[in-house]
């Protein structure tokens, strides 16, 4: 695990995360709202989504995933990269950290 990895991840979550509406976001159907403006999100129509339920399901995913969950794992990716402690010598938590990584990024391992 390279510790440039996981920094790359967590600079492209940030960088995301800080231009996105800043949540937490509900789901009404298949649509996504960011909670304090009311500002509505144009998920489900932008994904063409034939089926309402799994529009629905993807829509709660997404919104689950707002820019402060997005900031707790980029956080969590640059602790580990950071420390010593985690990179190379605890294969379990690096092992899960670079798989975050490599998933966010499009990369394969």
């Amino acid at each position: 695990m390279t510790a440039d990895l996981l920094r790359r991840a967590a600079k492209l979550m940030r960088e995301r995360a800080d231009a996105a509406l800043s949540g937490p976001w509900v789901t009404d159907g298949a649509e996504i709202h960011e909670m304090e403006t009311g500002e509505r999100l144009w998920v489900g129509e932008t994904l063409d989504i034939e089926d309402r339920e799994q529009g629905e399901w993807n829509a709660q995913h997404i919104a689950s995933w707002h820019p402060a969950v997005a900031l707790a794992v980029a956080d969590w990716l640059d602790y580990v990269a950071e420390n010593p402690m985690f990179v190379g010598q605890i294969p379990k938590y690096s092992t899960f950290a670079q798989a975050v990584a490599r998933a966010y990024l499009g990369e394969s391992s």
